[in-house]
């Protein structure tokens, strides 16, 4: 794994070893490993007046606090399942860096329960499993789209329209239509698979297909799907701290969490099509198809889908990523 803080901490019967966080912070945070070697994070100077009397309880984390009164006052995160070591790492970073904002040690404790409160939710979902290149590809697609939608109606409006991590059909759902979006990759196939009778099943609003292509690349101006998706978060907490945990948990349920294996491919944006999908659209839908069909996958040749192209910006802004 790329990043790992408990490096080199063995565990010490009867005794919590760690190394110190740097940085600026009211607290005093501890890189630690329990005696039984869990892997931990340690906040020390807390302020127990600021601690919950209901303490979040994320699926495979034990959450210790000292008790009152007890010096030093400080509450401990540690990790019982080691499958899930990248998730906790992304956790504790992100609790650090949201707690670090408020300058008193009430403020910090408060801002670093409501951050584990907010991965309570995250934590209590199933570990996504590690996507595919084509998964990958997929869902940078669908981030160049949401980014291009928060330029146009703000983050907080994009990420109410981007239904895909609610395991919707289509990807992306605003008041002027459905958006369906595939991903491929330059100088392959001019095709889109449609992976089910649903996604393009008539609706009572418009429907497009939208094709955005990828081009690998190593320039300055290519992306790695953890830097695309770190993009999002950081315009998401443009808007505040809600906005930006709605984007973190809407990409853990679409199924990212940063990997090394995420910052291997780099990928610039060569291009993008927008086809409109009407009663002429050639396609197989759930609405006419016989019932005793459960399921279908089919191949759109693009090449041919020239007669229903129309203009990007009638669901995307001009200006974007």
């Amino acid at each position: 794994m790329r990043d790992d803080p408990w490096a080199g901490l063995g565990p010490t019967p009867q005794q919590i070893i760690g190394n110190r966080v740097g940085g600026q912070h009211a607290l005093s945070i501890y890189w630690v490993r329990s005696p039984d070697g869990s892997p931990g994070l340690l906040l020390r100077g807390i302020d127990r007046g600021a601690v919950p009397s209901a303490l979040p309880r994320p699926r495979g984390l034990a959450i210790a606090v000292s008790a009152p009164g007890e010096q030093p006052a400080e509450a401990g995160l540690y990790l019982q399942s080691r499958a899930e070591q990248e998730v906790f790492v992304a956790l504790c970073r992100d609790v650090i860096s949201y707690s670090s904002k408020d300058a008193t040690p009430r403020g910090a404790t408060s801002l670093a329960f409501r951050r584990i409160e907010h991965w309570h939710s995250l934590l209590n979902r199933r570990a996504p499993e590690e996507m595919g290149p084509q998964e990958v590809r997929g869902l940078i697609g669908e981030l160049w789209v949401l980014l291009r939608l928060s330029d146009a109606i703000g983050m907080a409006a994009a990420l109410q329209s981007w239904v895909a991590p609610d395991d919707h059909p289509q990807d992306f759902a605003t008041g002027g239509g459905v958006v369906e979006v595939k991903t491929r990759l330059a100088g392959s196939r001019p095709h889109a698979r449609i992976s089910s009778l649903e996604q393009l099943e008539e609706s009572a609003l418009p429907l497009h297909l939208l094709v955005v292509e990828l081009a690998p690349g190593s320039n300055p101006s290519a992306f790695s799907l953890n830097e695309i998706a770190q993009r999002v978060l950081d315009v998401a907490e443009e808007y505040g701290p809600d906005t930006r945990d709605a984007a973190a948990l809407a990409l853990l349920r679409r199924g990212h969490v940063e990997k090394d294996a995420y910052d291997v491919d780099r990928y610039t944006t060569s291009g993008a099509r927008l086809f409109r999908v009407d009663g002429t659209f050639p396609r197989l839908t759930r609405s006419r198809t016989d019932r005793r069909i459960h399921a279908a996958q089919y191949t759109l040749d693009l090449t041919a889908l020239d007669p229903f192209e129309c203009p990007l910006n009638t669901v995307l802004p001009q200006q974007g990523a």
